[in-house]
């Protein structure tokens, strides 16, 4: 077949020959469909099937209960996608990205937070209207009193953050030396314990209390005991049930009982009015000198790299009544109104974390 050379194909043919590559577009209108395959891989079993080596379509159909054709294409994708490999021969095996992460059961396992992350799938469609009209899409989500129906949120992610908050524990050591030791711990939320447990792994001394909806504090107590610090854990159930008024239960301590507290991940699903009841509360726990935490997600300056904080907002405005990722400044004027002096942060990545002194 023969080239278009007469002048007036060439100068139709112009526009589209010279116009930026349309395939990152495509790529992202498909993006529904790659979510998906991961979650029906992950509904289906196929990676936990896979763990034990390398399996045919027709045996791992049979073993799975499923369409043998159906499978087929399904591992055609997860290939396409980097979670399996080998379909050439039909042998197909597990990435190491997908042995770490998606085989149910192991230490690193994501798939209970992925699972909830795709129960927002419906929420998501009326994002058109949320732009068009202004407000948030409600859900439950963002209430803390729901933490416990979420576990894979807010307890499934700690094999990324166990990653971070140990990090973020020596560097704050590093940048400010006159921190004190962690000593009498609260994890206000703590979710599956990381931030506890880094603080435990760094002072020998700690003693830590992880307070949370009961559904997580089984996550919290198995993960301690992963990393040796169990013993040094009291586990106590959470209320986070709002009355009337919009307000929160008083935690089950007394005043100015801790000489630590981490107030992680909540306040980003909470919004801001609770933020600052939630602030308040950790002050009123806090010893005249004692250190609160606070670790969120956190809006940057112009200039700095914005990573998926977009996108965690505009999820948030989609499945919280009132969450948002707020600029560091906001925290720290809720910490000064609340008698705790904002000090260090630091910014390993996507989240920040802020430290304050209780005056």
């Amino acid at each position: 077949m023969s080239v278009p050379t007469d002048a007036a194909s060439s100068r139709a043919l112009a526009p589209y020959e010279d116009a930026p590559d349309p395939g990152p577009l495509l790529a992202l209108n498909f993006g529904f469909a790659r979510a998906r395959v991961l979650g029906t891989a992950l509904d289906l079993g196929v990676f936990t099937g896979l763990v034990r080596g390398p399996r045919d379509a027709r045996g791992l159909a049979a073993e799975l209960g499923c369409d043998t054709e159906g499978l087929r294409a399904l591992l055609a994708a997860l290939e396409e996608l980097g979670l399996v490999a080998g379909g050439a021969e039909e042998s197909w095996t597990l990435t190491d990205t997908s042995r770490a992460h998606l085989v149910e059961g192991g230490r690193g396992y994501l798939g209970g937070h992925f699972a909830d992350v795709l129960a927002e799938w419906d929420q998501w469609s009326g994002l058109t209207e949320l732009v068009r009209a202004g407000g948030h899409g409600g859900g439950e989500l963002g209430a803390p009193e729901n933490r416990g129906l979420y576990p894979g949120m807010f307890a499934g992610i700690f094999p990324v953050g166990v990653r971070t908050a140990f990090r973020v524990v020596r560097e704050l050591s590093r940048h400010d030396p006159s921190l004190p030791e962690a000593g009498r711990v609260l994890d206000f939320a703590s979710g599956a314990g990381e931030w506890g447990i880094a603080l435990a792994a760094a002072d020998p001394e700690a003693r830590v209390v992880a307070h949370d909806a009961p559904e997580l504090l089984g996550v919290a107590r198995e993960r301690a005991a992963e990393f040796g610090v169990a013993e040094r854990f009291r586990f106590v159930p959470a209320d986070f049930t709002r009355d009337y008024a919009g307000d929160f239960p008083r935690a089950p301590f007394p005043d100015g009982c801790f000489d630590t507290v981490v107030l992680a991940h909540l306040s980003r699903f909470a919004g801001p009015d609770a933020t600052e009841r939630l602030v308040q509360e950790c002050a009123r726990l806090l010893r005249p000198g004692g250190t609160l935490l606070l670790v969120d997600v956190m809006r940057q300056e112009p200039g700095r790299p914005a990573l998926h904080r977009p996108m965690i907002a505009l999820s948030l405005l989609v499945n919280t009544e009132a969450g948002g990722v707020q600029e560091e400044s906001a925290y720290r004027a809720v910490m000064e109104k609340y008698g705790v002096t904002a000090k260090e942060s630091v910014t390993p990545g996507l989240i920040t974390v802020l430290t304050g002194e209780r005056r």
